[in-house]
């Protein structure tokens, strides 16, 4: 490989995994919202989540705030008290 050259992925750093965990997280919570994207950023994961025409985005996300249960299960519960908190 030449000096400079820099190898770029396929965008994924592992977002195929956490996306699963996210997704199992929801449907064991039994959550009314999805999670609708999933990034990895230079910060950290980059999480958008959707309730009917609302839509709350989390950036900065880092891999432990995923993998530990109780830091996820922490994520959720504000990602939740938000959307209540601009139901009608």
């Amino acid at each position: 490989m030449a000096a400079g050259t820099v190898l770029m992925g396929t965008g994924t750093h592992g977002e195929g995994d956490v996306r699963r965990k996210i997704e199992s997280a929801l449907d064991r919570r039994s959550e009314v919202f999805a999670l609708s994207h999933l990034a990895w950023t230079a910060n950290g994961y980059t999480v958008k989540f959707d309730q009917g025409i609302g839509t709350l985005v989390r950036t900065g996300v880092d891999d432990g705030g995923i993998e530990d249960e109780a830091r996820l299960s922490e994520l959720l519960d504000e990602v939740r008290r938000d959307f209540r908190a601009f139901a009608p």
